[in-house]
């Protein structure tokens, strides 16, 4: 699925307002796109932004002339982006893009374009010095801002900014839509809560990392199943290791999800992960109580990002599951 296709047909408003606002060359100097984890606004924001240097847009990018394949590609020189996805966004990079564009653009197009991803994520000198670009746009200077948590935000950006909202394809449609993609069921299931299009749920499942995350958590949850001490150590085994931040985060994060699949079993409700149905069922066998154990992993995840050693976090986590075996 394209990203032109997944605007036209599931997100109308956006594609609506968008495309009126190139066809009436009536552009906001800064959009805000706002959408759910999961949603793809990196790569919808890309696309938008390509639309404005499109050589043949329809209004929206064609993605077959040159400037969009070199804007694919990461060659045009008039776009910078900064992704707070990775790592906080610090005032040098603002002050950087300041600087880029106090000069006269170098494309042909007169357009100077930035995308800072999960705006949320800069720092309070950033933030004061966004501002200041934001409440005096040059001319032809676009801003595509995102952000999976409004309400973290701060106002003085989303009042200097038109807000577009992307919503979630309903799980039932989406699974619908992934089985036009070339992927065990099993990996669908397991990423359909973290990716809301197809093209992103293959490409993570393609990724080198998906594999290794994948192992940790289903091999972990076997053992810990079959033998919670062993399982212990295993936990040990394949998640202290692992050194992205990210996907240290997602581990927990799946932890939490099959610990509500085993709740969804015990309640007779439908599960997540319907392919490991008889992985979650052994783990209903083993946990006695998952209720305590979903709040504790979520709460441990978040200490991922105050860089707490991963191996305490594991350590925290697999004593708390050993403990919900017992009685006590």
């Amino acid at each position: 699925m394209t990203i032109y296709n997944y605007l036209k047909d599931y997100q109308p408003i956006l594609f609506q307002t968008f495309g009126n606002a190139l066809t009436t060359n009536n552009l906001s100097h800064a959009y805000l796109l706002d959408g759910e984890p999961g949603t793809p606004l990196k790569e919808v924001a890309f696309y938008l932004a390509k639309s404005l240097v499109c050589d043949d847009p329809n209004p929206f990018a064609c993605d077959k002339c040159l400037a969009c394949h070199r804007f694919e590609e990461g060659n045009y020189t008039d776009f910078y982006f900064f992704d707070g996805s990775e790592s906080s966004i610090k005032k040098d990079s603002v002050l950087e893009l300041e600087k880029a564009f106090s000069m006269t653009s170098v494309e042909h197009k007169g357009v100077l374009i930035y995308v800072i991803h999960n705006v949320e994520n800069m720092t309070i000198e950033a933030i004061n010095s966004l501002l200041k670009f934001l409440e005096e746009p040059a001319g032809k200077v676009y801003a595509f801002l995102t952000t999976n948590n409004l309400h973290n935000v701060i106002p003085t950006i989303k009042s200097r900014s038109q807000i577009l909202s992307l919503q979630l394809i309903k799980r039932d449609v989406l699974l619908k839509l992934c089985e036009s993609i070339a992927l065990p069921q099993d990996d669908i299931e397991m990423l359909v809560p973290f990716y809301n299009i197809p093209s992103l749920i293959e490409e993570e499942a393609k990724s080198e990392r998906y594999p290794e995350y994948k192992r940790a958590v289903i091999d972990t949850l076997e053992t810990f199943s079959d033998n919670p001490k062993r399982g212990y150590l295993k936990a040990h085994e394949l998640i202290v290791p692992l050194r992205e931040r990210f996907v240290i985060k997602r581990v927990f994060t799946y932890f939490a999800l099959f610990f509500k699949d085993v709740v969804n079993y015990n309640i007779g409700h439908e599960r997540l992960f319907k392919s490991y149905d008889p992985l979650i069922k052994k783990l209903a066998a083993t946990i006695k109580n998952p209720l305590p154990l979903i709040v504790a992993t979520y709460e441990i995840s978040k200490k991922v990002d105050d860089y707490v050693n991963t191996g305490l976090l594991v350590d925290e986590l697999l004593i708390k599951m050993v403990k919900e075996t017992t009685d006590e």
